[in-house]
C-alpha cells in the first residue's frame, strides 16, 4: 500500500478530458464541488471538441467545438480545478477496511512524461474513457461496480457526450454535497 498524502486526495477524480469528462467536471463546479482533478492521457484536454465541425447548441446558444472547449478551460481556470495531461489511469484499488484515512479508492496513474507511477486518492471516480481503456484497467469487478464509480458510456455525437457528462457530473456533485452534510 502506498503512503497516503493529503496533496493527492480529491473528493472526485474525473478520468478523461473529452467532452463528457469536461461536462462532468463543469457540472460539479456549478454545484460548488471543486476538490477534483481531471486526468487526461493525451497532451491536451478536449477530445472531440478539438475537431468537431458541427455546431453545438447548448441553452439556446450555438458554439463550435473549440469555442465550447475555451468555455470549459476558462471555468477550470477560474475555479482552479487541477488537470493532469499526459496521465493515463492504470489501476483502481478499493481501500475499504484498509485503515486508509478518508480515501475510499487509490488510483495509480502513469504520466507519459515521468517514469514513476503516481498515486491519487479519492472517494468518487468518474470514468469518461473508452471501453478498451476500462478493459485494460487493473481493477477488480467490485471497484467498477461500486456506486462510487460512475462510467460515462462513449457517445459519438458531441451533444450526446456533453449531455451524459453533464448528467453524471450533476449526480456526482449532488451525491458529494449530500455526503458533506452528514
Amino acid at each position: 500500500m502506498q503512503e497516503y498524502t493529503d496533496d493527492k486526495y480529491y473528493n472526485c477524480i474525473v478520468v478523461g478530458g473529452g467532452a463528457s469528462g469536461l461536462a462532468a467536471i463543469s457540472a460539479m463546479v456549478d454545484l460548488g464541488v471543486t476538490n477534483t482533478i481531471l486526468l487526461e492521457k493525451s497532451n491536451e484536454v478536449g477530445g472531440q471538441l478539438l475537431t468537431n465541425a458541427e455546431p453545438i447548441v447548448l441553452s439556446g446558444k450555438t458554439f463550435s467545438g473549440k469555442e465550447l472547449l475555451a468555455q470549459f478551460l476558462r471555468l477550470i481556470e477560474i475555479y482552479e480545478i487541477k488537470t493532469a495531461p499526459h496521465t493515463a489511469l492504470t489501476s483502481i484499488q478499493m481501500n475499504k477496511n484498509s485503515g486508509m484515512k478518508d480515501a475510499y479508492f487509490t488510483i495509480s496513474v502513469q504520466n507519459s512524461e515521468k517514469e514513476p507511477e503516481e498515486f491519487y486518492y479519492c472517494n468518487y471516480i468518474i470514468l469518461a474513457i473508452s471501453d478498451d481503456a476500462i478493459t485494460a484497467l487493473r481493477a477488480d469487478s467490485n471497484s467498477l461496480s461500486d456506486p462510487r464509480v460512475k462510467i460515462i458510456p462513449k457517445e459519438t455525437p458531441v451533444s450526446g457526450a456533453l449531455e451524459l457528462g453533464g448528467k453524471t457530473g450533476r449526480e456526482m456533485g449532488e451525491l458529494l454535497l449530500r455526503e458533506n452534510k452528514k
